[in-house]
């Protein structure tokens, strides 16, 4: 990336815009053009587009009146957006802000004209308009020399804050990656803040207390991120049409952790949603996570568990009482299949020179596409390589 230069008002540098390919379905990789924040919350020139998408009333029409509408990438500037390959060749410059969303799916019988208010009294605020459909999107101004890493642990603070202070869900998939699309829109009057403060908060995992265990039965103490690694490994082997239900064996087990203190619920919430962001219908396995997290925690997890592939039997025995995506209460007390961490228990390697069970989540994350995308450097940069590589 670029060193940032000297610059003009955070509302008036340069940001990517994206057209719809309708030949190919989805966003081009390239932009066709730069824009500014301030150039896009003002324009009327889509208004008679996104008028017409609001008064339907059919979600299918819609998300194809949305197709006419193009994108921006709200905090950077990019070279392209093609995936598999690194947040080095694909941002140009990263600006110092980050973009939230509210939606009304999320966040159902919230008075987006009263919350609009609140949201301009912050001072970190640069910017807040109306969405497309109607809800709530913002940029929120953050220190100088913002990398994806760090602007991931804004936007999980600022998720947690939004959740804790004011009771508001912000929408997961867009934010904490800076090469998040976002559709344009038209406000009659948009917020805009020529001199916003900067937002310092950042996000760090809750410390993890200790536990009384049987002394009958010693237990070799879980490292976070080694569980949450076994999790996505898990996770992220699902079998196209298995997905929803590992994604959901997956989050229940998370809940089960989570209960005992022995996992961050946002960390676990966070890597979950990091597998699921790449298959289709997003917005439904958001809710699969939670689900299963809310069932799980009323399931803690207090003594090593079996293998995860070694409870196949069990697992299938317990899912066919899983209906539509929701645990009931006929689902089996006994929905734990974790792998312990034996030393004997080795995986095969994926796709790299160290055995998977070697490096954590966050490095594993940082190395195999799609999901260094979301937020970690390579370790190429941290300097990390394999020394045993020739």
């Amino acid at each position: 990336m670029e060193p940032n230069a000297l610059r003009p008002n955070l509302l008036d540098v340069p940001i990517s815009f994206f057209e719809y390919d309708h030949q190919r379905n989805h966003f081009a990789n390239t932009p066709s053009q730069e824009t500014t924040l301030r150039r896009i919350v003002t324009t009327r020139f889509y208004r008679s587009t996104i008028e017409a998408i609001r008064s339907e009333t059919d979600p299918i029409r819609q998300d194809q009146l949305k197709k006419q509408l193009p994108a921006i990438t709200p905090v950077a500037l990019l070279y392209h957006r093609r995936r598999e390959t690194t947040f080095a060749q694909k941002i140009k410059q990263q600006w110092p802000m980050l973009m939230g969303d509210i939606d009304w799916k999320d966040n159902p019988g919230v008075d987006m004209a009263e919350l609009k208010k609140h949201l301009t009294r912050l001072p970190y605020v640069l910017l807040c308009a109306y969405s497309v459909r109607g809800g709530l999107w913002f940029v929120v101004r953050l220190p100088d020399d913002q990398t994806p890493e760090t602007l991931t642990a804004h936007f999980r603070y600022l998720q947690k804050v939004f959740l804790e202070k004011f009771g508001i869900v912000l929408d997961a998939s867009k934010g904490g990656n800076p090469t998040h699309l976002r559709f344009v829109s038209y406000d009659a009057e948009p917020y805009l803040n020529e001199n916003a403060t900067v937002m310092k908060g950042i996000y760090t995992p809750s410390s993890k207390p200790t536990f009384r265990t049987n002394p009958a039965r010693p237990t070799k103490p879980v490292d976070q991120h080694e569980l949450v690694t076994r999790l996505v490994r898990f996770t992220q082997n699902a079998a196209e049409g298995q997905r929803h239900e590992t994604l959901l064996k997956a989050a229940i087990l998370a809940g089960g952790y989570v209960a005992t203190g022995k996992l961050d619920e946002s960390t676990a919430v966070y890597a979950l949603e990091t597998v699921a962001s790449e298959w289709p219908n997003f917005s439904k396995s958001q809710k699969t996570i939670r689900d299963g997290i809310a069932y799980g925690l009323a399931k803690p997890i207090v003594e090593p568990q079996a293998p995860l592939h070694s409870s196949v039997a069990e697992v299938v025995q317990a899912n066919n009482r899983i209906k539509d995506g929701y645990c009931t209460d006929e689902t089996p007390e006994k929905l734990n299949p974790m792998i312990t961490a034996q030393k004997n228990v080795r995986s095969e390697p994926v796709n790299s020179d160290r055995d998977f069970w070697q490096i954590n989540f966050f490095e594993w994350q940082r190395t195999h596409p799609p999901f260094n995308q979301l937020g970690l450097v390579s370790l190429r940069r941290l300097g990390t390589e394999n020394p045993n590589k020739n």
